[in-house]
């Protein structure tokens, strides 16, 4: 007769159980990454689990998931924190909606609120937040609760869809706050300063789409900040100054034109990383130079620390190219992005390359080249044709070529085709090339990838 296995509590372990063997730490850390529904229910599986749930870091995430009914899930989430001694790494919940009736409005938003009074929050590392506008009064923002600004161990935050308060205690501060997001949110400028100021370490922001109508002017300036994103930062007109960034190397700008931001960076003295950089941003400034529809006002400056650039076309513009490179003479890696939806065929005439008035990272520091939406048309093999026979240090151009679709309907294949690729080796002069190391890449172009603002581990994030 076969005997039946028991774990260290007596309970019967079938034998294919073989995860109820491991140690104790480890079965937290999986209860830990598990949807937190399914976290609390692995109490049900046998005795030895029962009190792994409470002592594993807390993870809510308040989706459908946890509740199908989104007014059920206030009181899910409060049970939870109540049952739950901490600590929590991870609070995520988007869509937080309330009720139109102001009584029940206003219990739910004490519900709220008491969230990030408990106990198992006080030592939160990834806070990121969304409301629904408000029921009653449409368009408007939900405050956000002044609770969450006691969340002083936050490493991550995110806050969307809600309304920063008028005015901020002096003793706020997140000491270890590295990352911060604001998306559709109202916050006047004297409270922004504020909230950077209490974050020492901060060191990537991202905005978007700051909707104040009071506010059309923010103003940066901290020792710490790495990384900024810029996207829509207005839903109006408004202005943003990089006032004092020592240590900033990026500005991103994911969605040019997507506004009518003004951007001026006053102060960025390791500023290597810009872009993408479009006709359609009205105005930017970077140190001394003036960019108006992308066109450099003057030539008569130039910035030695920009090492990657970002540019976006709705058509090929070399012309405009050749002048932005000017301004940025040790430049290393360049990405050209032509949009793909709104792809004019045309290229403006380009002057002829004169060695007399050379542009200074073509002959000395340029080793990498990007064409993002490549046609392989005329004006995009014109386009590219001149980096091939002018700057003399590229190591590789890679092409990210659309996919065609021929008159079966059947997509095109040609990055594969050994006669296409033939050809646009002949078309692009290879045998003149100006650096004998040039490497040519085709691949496909895919969906468009999101830049991730906050991710400062890849040297180059376009």
């Amino acid at each position: 007769k076969r005997r039946r296995l028991r774990d260290r509590d007596g309970e019967l372990v079938g034998d294919g159980d073989l995860i109820s063997k491991l140690p104790d730490d480890i079965l937290g850390t999986i209860i830990s990454l598990l949807p937190t529904k399914d976290g609390a229910r692995t109490q049900a599986i046998a005795r030895r689990w029962r009190p792994l749930w409470r002592s594993s870091p807390l993870n809510i995430h308040g989706a459908h998931s946890l509740c199908s009914n989104a007014f059920k899930c206030f009181s899910v989430v409060s049970r939870i924190l109540a049952d739950h001694p901490g600590p929590a790494r991870r609070f995520h919940f988007h869509h937080i909606r309330l009720h139109k009736d102001k009584k029940r409005h206003a219990e739910e938003a004490a519900q709220v609120d008491n969230w990030f009074h408990s106990r198992a929050l006080d030592k939160l590392q990834e806070l990121d937040i969304s409301f629904e506008f408000l029921g009653y009064e449409p368009r408007k923002l939900y405050p956000l609760p002044p609770s969450v600004f006691r969340l002083a161990s936050l490493l991550v935050a995110t806050f969307s869809f809600c309304e920063f308060p008028s005015q901020i205690a002096p003793s706020l501060s997140f000491p270890t706050l590295k990352q911060l997001t604001l998306f559709r949110v109202f916050i006047c400028e004297d409270v922004f300063r504020r909230v950077l100021s209490a974050c020492n370490v901060l060191e990537s922001l991202e905005l978007t789409d700051i909707c104040d109508a009071n506010c059309s002017r923010l103003g940066i300036s901290s020792k710490s900040l790495r990384s900024v994103s810029l996207c829509a930062c207005f839903s109006g007109k408004g202005e943003l100054f990089i006032e004092d960034a020592p240590l900033l190397e990026r500005l991103l700008l994911p969605c040019p034109g997507a506004g009518s931001d003004t951007v001026r960076v006053i102060k960025a003295p390791k500023l290597e990383i810009l872009g993408p950089l479009s006709p359609c941003i009205p105005e930017i400034e970077i140190a001394n130079i003036f960019f108006k529809s992308l066109i450099p006002t003057s030539l008569n400056n130039t910035i030695d620390t920009m090492k990657a650039l970002a540019l976006e076309f709705s058509a090929t513009d070399l012309n405009a190219v050749i002048d932005v490179l000017r301004c940025f003479p040790c430049l290393e890696k360049l990405h050209v992005i032509w949009k793909k939806h709104n792809l004019k065929i045309g290229m403006k005439d380009a002057r002829q390359y004169d060695p007399q008035d050379p542009v200074k990272c073509l002959e000395t520091h340029l080793k990498k080249l990007v064409l993002k939406n490549y046609l392989a048309s005329k004006q995009g093999v014109g386009f590219a044709k001149f980096f091939v026979l002018n700057a003399k240090l590229l190591k590789e151009i890679k092409f990210g070529v659309r996919n065609s679709i021929n008159k079966e309907g059947v997509v095109s294949n040609k990055i594969n085709s050994k006669l296409w690729l033939a050809n646009q080796y002949r078309l692009l002069e290879m045998e003149n090339r100006a650096s004998r190391d040039v490497q040519l890449e085709f691949v496909r172009s895919h969906n468009e990838e999101q830049l991730d603002p906050h991710d400062l581990s890849t040297a180059d994030p376009f």
